[in-house]
């Protein structure tokens, strides 16, 4: 299978150099194009760096994946905003693009060489992908009010839904069949001033088995009994009452189709057998698993800081140090103590397998093991700990990192940026007037707000980025790999957009804005002095008028 893996893996490299090498002539077009012409070279980008965003991690080429797909948003936002873009975002554009091509062509040809050179004791390295890698969730809207439906349009985009407007139930199959998938619909039930149109849509498409497991929410004026009965009935997974917040719309969204969205687990393979570990991580890739190899015991801790696994599997003996012995040393870091540590070893004898767990250790499986016992033992045990890092380390509200743990990060970050020269940026935000929504509007409302802004901050940064909830409405972004002017212009494009969503209280609709204070290395080399940089360019951007992004100095 590896081979088989390798070779294909050797072809798709041989074909996707040319690919890049297309995508290099067509931004050289883009540069001087204008107009027309502009936008179609655009469009031409985007489509090629897809079908690569979707090829990519499938042939072993994660990094491929995630520059493709941060190109393919780039394009898609200029795509979706036409006039919006000034001359000096164009430039920026261009030179972006052609920096992550460069990339993607330099992680090509590394990786391919690699491969080249077939050998067990690779070490397979694990990219972050970005969030959203997978595609957009789909949304119908089912909805005969053109100035609505055009309204949901335009916020569902914001949150990073590909919506289609359907206009009465009778089209609703039609599409299903010339589009293809969907995650969700969001309906109406008062089609020709009745709801038997919409019930009998939703009912025809429970029989159809190709359509039957879409999740439907009802979105309507009605408030009654037999229309609540109806919508039970048809499926629906949640029923809303209009005027509804788009905010309030969104969490829902994001409840009916989570299922969607699981992570992989990551998960650490220490063994000094490369046979084994190969053939380990194999069965785990095969799970949908995120992996790494750690052949020598005395690299681990570089993995560690690297890879944030979540569970380590270890084996016993190895010549330069135990595995109990391993298990000793990551229990003395504290940011460690929790992660499982799953011995697997040939050692068969009882009490020696316990002696092992005294010292750390959680559980212990025997060579050789079933792949489906090896599976189910690991994933089980990355649940529980996910379930319960998430607990101590997350904001109960948005799900976003706490404080304590957002300042963790920073300290971890700072370390590896200046360990491998790289760029670190770091900006503090808040929204702003936020005491103001919370007297006018309610602090439920205020709550939606904060929520709104934590999803799109996830939506618009990468999954290896760090965002924090620092309390009330405050935020932290530790950004990877990233300048200060670089991350000054993510952000403004997250305050644009931030400042276009709409939300509703008490029949009134109003915007919200945010403040944003940017500092990054090498202007400033300790996690303390780069958090006070932040929070005072923070300060100048709310003194200086509010709704502004600011570099500190």
């Amino acid at each position: 299978m590896e081979q088989k893996m390798a070779q294909l893996r050797r072809q798709y490299a041989q074909k996707i150099e040319g690919r890049i090498a297309d995508l290099q002539t067509t931004i050289h077009h883009l540069k001087h194009a204008e107009g027309g012409a502009r936008l179609d070279n655009l469009a031409i980008i985007r489509d090629a760096t897809h079908k690569l965003a979707g090829s990519g991690a499938t042939f072993g080429f994660p990094a491929v994946t995630e520059y493709a797909r941060e190109m393919e948003r780039a394009c898609i936002w200029v795509l979706e905003n036409p006039g919006r873009e000034s001359d000096e975002d164009a430039k920026t554009l261009c030179a972006n693009l052609e920096k992550l091509c460069q990339r993607l062509l330099d992680d090509v040809v590394a990786q391919s060489q690699e491969a080249a050179e077939v050998d067990d004791s690779t070490e397979r390295v694990w990219v972050p992908q970005l969030h959203g890698s997978a595609r957009k969730k789909v949304l119908i809207v089912m909805e005969y009010d053109g100035t609505a439906a055009a309204q949901v349009h335009q916020e569902m985009n914001h949150y990073g839904f590909d919506v289609r407007i359907v206009d009465h139930p009778d089209k609703m199959l039609d599409d299903l069949k010339s589009h293809g998938v969907v995650d969700v619909i969001v309906t109406g039930l008062l089609f020709d001033r009745d709801t038997s149109a919409a019930l009998s849509a939703l009912a025809m498409m429970r029989e159809d088995s190709e359509f039957k497991d879409i999740s439907v929410v009802v979105n309507t004026v009605l408030d009654t009994m037999s229309a609540r009965l109806g919508a039970v009935h048809a499926g629906a997974k949640a029923y809303l009452v209009k005027p509804v917040d788009m905010a309030n719309l969104i969490d829902v969204l994001d409840r009916v189709t989570q299922n969607h969205e699981d992570e992989q687990f990551r998960v650490l393979i220490v063994d000094d057998d490369e046979t084994l570990a190969s053939y380990t991580e194999l069965i785990l890739q095969g799970a949908g698993m995120e992996t790494k190899v750690v052949f020598d015991p005395m690299d681990v801790f570089d993995a560690l800081d690297l890879f944030s696994p979540e569970l380590i599997l270890l084996d016993l003996y190895m010549p330069t140090c135990d595995g109990h012995e391993v298990a000793g040393v990551i229990r003395q870091r504290e940011e460690y103590a929790g992660i499982p540590i799953v011995f697997l070893s040939g050692e068969s004898d009882k009490d020696k397998q316990l002696s092992a767990m005294e010292l750390g250790g959680d559980d212990f499986l025997t060579k050789p093991i079933r792949s489906s016992h090896l599976i189910s033992s690991v994933r089980i045990r990355a649940a529980r700990f996910r379930e319960l890092r998430s607990f101590m380390t997350r904001d109960s509200m948005t799900g976003l990192f706490n404080h304590t743990t957002t300042k963790q990060f920073l300290g971890i970050e700072l370390a590896r940026a200046q360990r491998n020269k790289k760029d670190l940026a770091v900006v503090s935000l808040d929204i702003d007037h936020f005491k103001v929504v919370n007297d006018t509007y309610g602090h439920g409302v205020g709550d939606r707000v904060i929520k709104a802004l934590a999803r799109l901050l996830r939506l618009r940064l990468r999954s290896a980025d760090i965002i924090g909830r620092m309390g009330g409405e405050e935020f932290s972004a530790i950004l990877i790999d990233t300048g200060v002017d670089e991350a000054a212009q993510v952000f403004d494009i997250i305050r644009k957009v931030f400042s276009e969503i709409e939300f509703t209280a008490d029949d009134q609709t109003f915007r919200v804005t945010i403040s944003c204070g940017v500092a990054a290395v090498p202007d400033y080399n300790t996690a303390q002095a780069l958090s006070d940089a932040a929070d005072k360019a923070l300060y100048a951007a709310k003194n200086g008028g509010r709704n502004q992004v600011v570099k500190a100095p």
